[in-house]
């Protein structure tokens, strides 16, 4: 299993097939670094930002699969690396909650500067929609719609799992510690991140008018308990569709498609 991605065990062999307009940008970050983007939006009036798991990056099935299918649909697709992830050349000092935030913040705002009148919404899996809805918490929009695939709405109780004896032993030796899962780039987690996740809970930061959220999740989800994703879309209005057999990746069984058309369709307002 690869923990709070959203890929499934094969995560590591992640596919590299793109579609053909989609081009690498790097924007400059508010920390003066670099942020890897792939950008397949060509003038559409709605595009998605895509923000993916802990531990993946814009080079997963997932996110490849988006832009591949949205823009079948007329709508444009940006997906990036989150610091510490991907291409990102931060390392673990990077991996910091409002890091994230301002990556995402980034992008959509060179999006809004290219087009101010374009729509942008947000396909976030996991780690990504725990990020995604912070967001939309400290600089809200106005009312975006916001797909969310197993949802790590309670990320800072799910990382809390990993500090086993070693790891926190680890801490305080080497200033961090490896969780044991088999993700694309070793994550390093720092005692910096730790205290962001306990400062940054969602249920206690986010409101139900800030967005119009659309989430799946999968009844058998072993990494964010299905419980807890029912718990915040009754406590903040979301559309929830559980998918019985579903585990955390969403990659099997027809899911993957099922996914992409529920996506497409609520972006397009048919859901």
């Amino acid at each position: 299993m690869c923990g709070l991605l959203t890929e499934g065990k094969n995560c590591a062999r992640m596919e590299k097939k793109e579609a053909k307009t989609v081009k690498t940008v790097w924007l400059p970050s508010r920390r003066g670094d670099r942020i890897p983007c792939h950008d397949n939006w060509e003038g559409q009036s709605r595009v998605v930002i895509v923000c993916h798991g802990f531990g993946s990056s814009k080079e997963s099935p997932m996110v490849q699969a988006l832009h591949r299918a949205l823009p079948e649909r007329g709508i444009g697709v940006w997906s990036f690396d989150f610091p510490a992830h991907g291409d990102s050349p931060m390392g673990q000092e990077g991996l910091r909650v409002p890091f994230c935030m301002d990556d995402l913040e980034t992008v959509e705002a060179w999006i809004r500067a290219k087009s101010p009148q374009v729509e942008v919404c947000y396909f976030a899996s996991s780690f990504g929609a725990y990020i995604t809805l912070l967001s939309l918490s400290r600089a809200p929009r106005n009312r975006p719609r916001a797909f969310l695939r197993s949802a790590a709405v309670t990320m800072p109780q799910l990382v809390a799992r990993w500090l086993t004896p070693r790891a926190k032993k680890d801490l305080e030796r080497r200033g961090y510690f490896v969780p044991d899962y088999a993700y694309v780039r070793e994550m390093r987690i720092t005692p910096a991140f730790l205290r962001d996740l306990w400062e940054y809970d969602l249920f206690s930061r986010y409101t139900p008018e800030l967005a119009s959220l659309f989430m799946v999740h999968g009844a058998l989800d072993e990494v964010v308990p299905v419980k807890d994703a029912r718990r915040f879309a009754e406590t903040f209005g979301a559309q929830l569709r559980i998918f019985p057999q579903g585990e955390h990746p969403l990659m099997g069984n027809g899911e993957l498609e099922a996914v992409l058309a529920w996506a497409a369709d609520f972006f397009l307002g048919k859901e």
